[in-house]
């Protein structure tokens, strides 16, 4: 999810490291609800999923969700929904040109979620429909 300059990962509780927020898919769900599920269940965003932007190596999809105009005003790194704290240590908007390889969970995310986070800023908003 990208907020200005930065992008909004979490820092995985278990390592310490960076990471989308992401999780299994459900028996019937698409892989847009599962997006939508598990940003809200690791953030606490309810974000509206659009198109695909890229994949990891291992195959996961990212896509470009567009969170409210609150997320811009949160500072850099704020505390994970009280329910997630078993997985998530804190949220963090990053910018990720400025990270190493090393702080992801998976090294092998940083190159799509840089693609990704590119992409994102390249796409021209949705024209709001008039009644």
């Amino acid at each position: 999810m990208r907020s200005g300059n930065t992008a909004l990962l979490i820092r995985h509780r278990l390592t310490g490291r960076l990471d989308f927020p992401a999780g299994g898919r459900q028996s019937d769900e698409s892989l847009q609800c599962t997006a939508h599920r598990e940003t809200w269940e690791e953030t606490g965003f309810n974000v509206e999923v659009r198109e695909q932007l890229a994949s990891t190596a291992s195959g996961m999809p990212i896509f470009h969700c567009v969170a409210d105009a609150s997320l811009s005003q949160l500072p850099a790194q704020f505390d994970p929904p009280g329910w997630s704290a078993l997985e998530v240590q804190q949220l963090e908007k990053i910018d990720p040109f400025l990270i190493d390889k090393n702080a992801m969970r998976f090294a092998d995310d940083l190159i799509p979620l840089r693609d990704a986070y590119v992409k994102a800023g390249n796409l021209p908003e949705p024209k709001k429909q008039i009644d």
